[in-house]
């Protein structure tokens, strides 16, 4: 009769996260922690029986996907600063120190910074001081002296 070693469900894991790596969704990954699970407690339990090894590569498997789903969704939608102001241009310069272009008379001035024009308001400031973005309103930086 066939005998299942260890290494089979190892390589069916193996099978399964290169299926992961290929295909959209996370299916294969909480089954390939099942079969990978399946065969470590195969290789502690020897002469465990196909049907054991089975109800163990299944019960692991919904295991890993309940236990995983809220950390995994966590991960999907967290508070990275490269996506979160994707389409927020003017956000994603707040905290951010420039270096004004033109001075700022009477509170008013304008900056250039990539391929875009920037109006200014704070303190009056020459030409070439470094400032510090505060808030932003449109396309007007409120900008205050960088330390």
């Amino acid at each position: 009769m066939f005998k299942v070693v260890f290494w089979y469900w190892w390589a069916v894991a193996a099978v399964l996260l290169v299926f992961e790596m290929m295909l959209p969704g996370v299916v294969f990954l909480f089954l390939a922690i099942g079969a990978a699970a399946a065969g470590l407690f195969l290789l502690v339990v020897s002469d465990l029986s196909i049907e054991l090894q089975l109800l163990t590569f299944a019960l692991i498997s919904v295991v890993a996907a309940v236990g995983l789903r809220r950390t995994l969704r966590r991960l999907q939608h967290a508070d990275n600063p490269a996506t979160s102001t994707l389409n927020a241009r003017g956000d994603a310069l707040i905290g951010r120190i420039i270096v004004l272009d033109q001075p700022i008379l009477n509170g008013r001035g304008r900056v250039i910074l990539g391929d875009g024009s920037w109006s200014v308001t704070g303190p009056d400031m020459v030409k070439g001081a470094k400032v510090r973005v505060k808030s932003v309103s449109g396309t007007e930086l409120a900008v205050e002296p960088a330390p």
